[in-house]
């Protein structure tokens, strides 16, 4: 059983583990923690690019970065660590001194013409997680001329990979989240029309630059009031057009309102596909709204009602008029297929009839 400050130390690198989660600049800490509690002096997180039969290092943390140069022009051919990495399952410890061996360290040239000159000595490393092109992992270094670890600090690191892998997947997977965000809201708020998701209720959940730009001048149409979006002109509409499109009244349909005829602006609400992330997120129905002045373009069809390329080449024919027969004969496709791809659209746009979809496609497209 682990003496009282082995397992109060335990529990520290573990509540640390789970902080570099939220916040990236614990994991320094965390590995510095760590290489005194294993008795190493480097340490650090590396991205690798795996090839045919070497690694490369495409990005590292804390480590002599002198070092990674030579690695990547040479050295990462002749190291052995790549016998036993790849094929490592997540979650295991590589130990060289273990592994490979002393007598193998000895004498391989890897060790006495690289390790040896940069001062670098015995590694332990942990894979925290792998893609099909690259990897991530967690190692922890003596220097050239410092003792073994022992065996209660190799224990330590062994009782740590269970934390140390379900930290690095889930702040990988934040990352990935937080950049697709970031896309997101980059290509929205680079849209030049107004954008708002609103709940069944009306109230903004968000919205993008084009939208908080509308609502900063006099002569907008619309406002915002305690959170919920109103026009200042039609506002009985709009909220019926809103509880519409979140389906409180039974089916969810799109609309449009149709602004003061000098300000030459149209409103689309239109119901957010109930399959979108954001509302199995949410758990709530969700509305969208565009505000469109002169001359849309169908792009924005499908950008707002996640159109696949496909069914995007359908209604920009269903937009000029033609009978499915038709659209069928233009496109090389089916009959059967357009049918398909037509009923797609009446359930991503939220309407029922050909001649509906056809009006929602021609006022975008005209």
């Amino acid at each position: 059983m682990p003496r009282l400050d082995e397992q109060r130390l335990y529990d520290e690198l573990v509540s640390l583990c789970y902080e570099c989660v939220l916040d990236e600049a614990k994991w320094p800490e965390l590995v510095q923690r760590m290489m005194q509690a294993s008795g190493r002096q480097q340490g650090g997180l590396m991205c690798s690019i795996e090839r045919d039969d070497f690694v490369q290092v495409s990005e590292v943390n804390f480590f002599n970065l002198e070092a990674v140069d030579p690695y990547n022009q040479h050295f990462c051919h002749l190291d052995p660590g790549h016998l036993f990495m790849p094929q490592r399952a997540v979650g295991s410890w590589y130990h060289d001194f273990i592994d490979y061996g002393l007598d193998a360290i000895k004498r391989h040239a890897y060790y006495q013409d690289f390790h040896r000159i940069y001062g670098l000595g015995r590694i332990s490393t942990i894979k925290l997680y792998e893609t099909p092109t690259s990897n991530a992992y967690l190692s922890v270094l003596t220097n050239w001329d410092a003792q073994i670890p022992s065996t209660e600090q190799q224990n330590l690191l062994n009782r740590l990979s269970v934390h140390l892998i379900a930290a690095g997947r889930v702040a990988v997977r934040l990352q990935r989240l937080e950049q697709e965000i970031a896309k997101r809201d980059l290509l929205l708020d680079n849209h030049h029309a107004p954008v708002w998701l609103l709940d069944g209720d009306g109230h903004v959940l968000h919205c993008n630059q084009a939208a908080m730009r509308c609502l900063c001048q006099a002569s907008s149409p619309l406002r915002e009031h305690f959170s919920r979006l109103q026009s200042k002109h039609q506002d009985a509409s709009l909220k019926e057009l809103i509880r519409r499109a979140a389906g409180k009244g039974g089916r969810r349909q799109a609309g449009w309102l149709r602004l003061l005829p000098q300000l030459q602006q149209e409103l689309l609400v239109t119901p957010v596909p109930a399959d979108a992330s954001v509302n199995r997120c949410l758990q709530r129905p969700l509305v969208m709204l565009v505000l469109l002045e002169n001359q849309p373009c169908i792009g924005l069809l499908a950008d707002l009602f996640q159109l696949s390329p496909a069914e995007q080449r359908l209604a920009e024919l269903l937009a000029q008029q033609l009978s499915p027969e038709s659209c069928a004969t233009s496109l090389g496709v089916s009959i059967n297929t357009v049918r398909t791809q037509l009923r797609a659209l009446f359930r991503k746009t939220g309407t029922s009839r050909q001649a509906e979809l056809a009006s929602l496609i021609g006022r975008l497209s005209k």
